[in-house]
Parts: structure tokens; sequence; C-alpha cells
């Protein structure tokens, strides 16, 4: 699958496009055109006016975006994204659908969580959307995939319309929780380090870092690459969506030190997973990992957390010894990591 992005109407297949929105153009007959009486003609009215929408309207305006999910080729689902003003990194979502024929097989989800992965690479961001509170299935789907309710009722974040009959959702990665404070404040895990997200803009510097500890690809391959780096920026276990996520970089004077992936509340709320961390080549044998390390875990003690989980592969013994001297204890766990086992062990943090 693959996750198109638009940003004129020349770039897009308008007939490709319409057929993902074949069932609700139909459906909008009735609203645009109650006196047409034939069905294919009025769906065909009804794209024309959809179509002449997005040439006059939607991309007339700065910054907006319309993605599309591919699968072989298929264009299975679609959404717009029209940038809020005055709010850098604000996007109001409309227009969310997959193909009738091709939905219930994980497309939408598929789409929003690569439109996400594709966002936060620029940086923290929020996506508002509207849901009737009529839409269970609508409601449900948009929470599982990290969105809250946060305005009942919903009102537009682009014109300040008010609609009693739909909910407020919104889904945000990086900044701040309902009640305005740090949900999660990464920037204090180090006193020494300046530590901030990870972009695609660092995505040079973070292969500089990793092409410096062969050793780990040669246990745990493939070879670093951007596009592995970019698919490592999107990872998630089961169950979380990107505002767990946090792909951290640790900065001395404006060099990358370490890169840490770290996923919040897994798999328990009070567990800090680290999917990642490396260390820069140069740094290594001098301490450093291990200060850097016991910084952290100090830092998520503050924080509320109660315990750190990673995984090693099996047959690294540098890997090994480096955790096992830091505290962490094999929990019995392991699994297949795709041609390597993996080992899961824990430190408690007190």
């Amino acid at each position: 699958m693959e996750l198109l992005r638009f940003d004129r109407v020349e770039e897009l297949d308008l007939p490709r496009l319409m057929e993902v929105y074949r069932e609700s153009n139909t459906d909008n007959i009735s609203y645009f055109f109650p006196e047409e009486t034939d069905p294919e003609r009025g769906r065909r009215a009804v794209e024309a006016r959809f179509c002449d929408y997005l040439r006059t309207g939607f991309f007339a305006a700065p910054g907006n975006r319309y993605y599309v999910l591919s699968d072989g080729g298929r264009w299975a689902s679609a959404i717009r994204l029209l940038p809020v003003p005055d709010r850098p990194g604000a996007w109001y979502a409309e227009a969310l659908e997959t193909a009738p024929d091709l939905r219930r097989r994980g497309y939408g989800r598929k789409m929003l969580e690569l439109v996400f992965a594709a966002l936060a690479r620029e940086g923290p961001f929020e996506v508002t959307d509207t849901v009737s509170k009529q839409n269970a299935a609508s409601l449900a789907f948009h929470r599982s995939l990290g969105f809250e309710v946060f305005q009942d009722p919903a009102v537009s974040a682009l014109n300040g319309s008010v609609n009693p009959r739909s909910f407020g959702l919104r889904y945000r990665y990086g900044g701040r929780d309902n009640g305005g404070a740090e949900a999660f404040c990464p920037e204090r895990l180090s006193a020494r380090y300046e530590v901030r997200r990870l972009t695609e803009a660092d995505i040079p510097s973070v292969l500089t870092l990793c092409e410096g500890n062969p050793l780990y690809y040669r246990h745990c391959p493939p070879p670093p690459s951007p596009e592995t780096l970019r698919a490592d920026m999107a990872a998630l276990p089961p169950r979380k969506t990107l505002a767990d996520k946090y792909y951290l970089g640790f900065f001395e004077t404006g060099e990358l030190a370490a890169v840490l992936d770290l996923i919040t509340g897994f798999p328990k709320p009070e567990i800090a997973f680290w999917g990642f961390f490396m260390l820069q080549a140069g740094l290594q044998g001098r301490g450093v990992g291990t200060a850097l390390v016991s910084e952290l875990c100090a830092a998520l003690t503050e924080q509320g957390f109660r315990a750190v989980r990673l995984g090693w592969v099996r047959g690294n013994p540098q890997a090994e010894h480096f955790w096992k001297k830091n505290g962490f204890l094999e929990t019995g766990v392991s699994y297949d990591g795709g041609g390597y086992t993996v080992v899961v062990a824990q430190r408690e943090l007190t």
C-alpha cells in the first residue's frame, strides 16, 4: 500500500477519486438535485459539482492537501486536510471515505496511520474532525485511532460554525493535553542533552549515527536507510497510536548523540517501552550510555512510570551485556522478530 499526496488538482486522477466517493455521491443526489429521477445522471451531476469544487474551491486555497491510499493501483481510501488559519500544525479533516467494496478491510485505518506518520515527520500536529453523534461506528473508529471527543457540540475550526448534531474530535501528536499541561514531557528526560522529537529533516543525521553501529544491524537486519528510518518513525506496537510515540534525538552542541524510540504506556500504563536506543559510536565505551540510561530512568520515574521494557536480539553479546549491566532483567518472554529472536527485558523503577 502507498500513501499519495496531492497539492494541486492537476495531479489528481479525478475519475479514480470519484470511484472512492461513488456511494456518497449517489446519496447526495437528493440533496443537490432533488428533481433528478435518473440515478446515473444524478450521480454524474454530483460528481461534476464535486470536481468543480476541487478546482475552484479546495485547491484554490493555499496549503490544502488531498491524501489517497493506493493498493496495487486501486484507490481505496481518501481524505482532505485543510490547515487551520493562524495555528501552525493544526489541520481540519473532511471527506474521509473508503470505496464501498473495500470497507471493513482496514484501509481507512491504514491511510490515517500513514497520514499521521507523514505529518509527524513535519513536527507536532493536531487534526480535528466532526462526526455525527448518531454514527456509533465512526465514533468508535476514530477513538480506536487515538481521537478524543473534545467538543459538544462540534465547532468548525475553519469558520466557527456550530453543529449541535455532531461531536468535535481531535487527534494530537505532541503539544498539550486537554488540561493544558504536558501529559509527557520528553524535554525533561535529560539535563545534559537537548531532547526533542526527530522529524523528516533529521533523517540524514540519524542515518549517519546508525551507520556507525554496524554490529547492531548484523544481528538485527536490514541495514539502515532513509526508508527504514521513516518506517521506524511510524512503527507502533498493538493498540498504540502516534500520540503515544516519541522518536527522540539527544543533542549536544547541535550534534546528535543518541536516538531513543519511546512508547508511553506499553504494554501497561505504568510502563515506558523502548523500541530502539542507539548511541553515537564515538561516545561508546566511555560510560556515556550507562549515564544516559540512568538519567532517563530517573526522569521517567519522576514522570510517573514504574518500569522500562525493551528487547535485545538473542546472540548479540554486546547488547545483552549492556542492558544487563544497566539493570534490565529477562522477563522470560521472547518473540520472533523475522529472522532473529528478540529477548524481552525489564527494569523496575523506584
